[in-house]
């Protein structure tokens, strides 16, 4: 029991953040929880294969959950506290490489957008961390709303990827890459 209670701790510090409030946790599973469910309900609605349709849950959990984690004050702690470089958030943006899974085993996400997504998020990242502080934020917005209107309006995805750039683009570019403040009136009131 003691084994599966460290698993389940340090998979908690993974998922969410060390030293996360419990509102903290219950908006970050919440919004995982219900991109689960979401991303499920249209793959049973598109009759998906068993295969595509677990990868595409798995992708909502985690664009659904991570844009909420990465936006708290733990997440935010947890990736701009003072010590690793900025640049260290570069390869967890690299890392994302969703819509290039999903290229492969669904036909609903285009090559020309699954590519156009992870390489403009990429650049857009550069952009981002490249702006001096007093920019970063409008930059992250001006880049975001760019890799948005490409992705979203010249190539669009099918209906049921139609969710997944922009949540992506949501929990890279301005819920990862920008700092929120450490200290919110919910975080002192959990943690008097």
């Amino acid at each position: 029991m003691a084994v599966l209670r460290s698993w389940i701790g340090r998979a908690d510090r993974t998922l969410i953040a060390p030293g996360a409030a419990p509102v903290e946790r219950l908006l970050g599973y919440g919004a995982a929880v219900f991109g689960a469910v979401f991303a499920g309900a249209l793959a049973v609605a598109e009759a998906l294969p068993a295969l595509p349709a677990i990868i595409l849950v798995v992708v909502g959990f985690d664009l659904f959950g991570g844009a909420v984690v990465n936006a708290t004050p733990s997440g935010s702690r947890r990736f701009h506290a003072s010590g690793p470089p900025r640049w260290s958030a570069l390869g967890f943006v690299a890392a994302h490489i969703h819509t290039l899974i999903l290229a492969i085993v669904l036909p609903g996400m285009p090559w020309a957008t699954a590519i156009a997504a992870y390489a403009g998020t990429v650049l857009a990242a550069v952009f981002v961390l490249l702006a001096p502080d007093a920019f970063r934020q409008p930059v992250a917005f001006a880049s975001a709303v760019t890799v948005l209107a490409v992705c979203t309006a010249v190539l669009p995805p099918s209906a049921v990827m139609a969710w997944v750039v922009p949540l992506l683009v949501i929990k890279l570019l301005l819920s990862h890459l920008l700092p929120h403040p450490a200290h919110s009136a919910f975080e002192v009131r959990a943690n008097p």
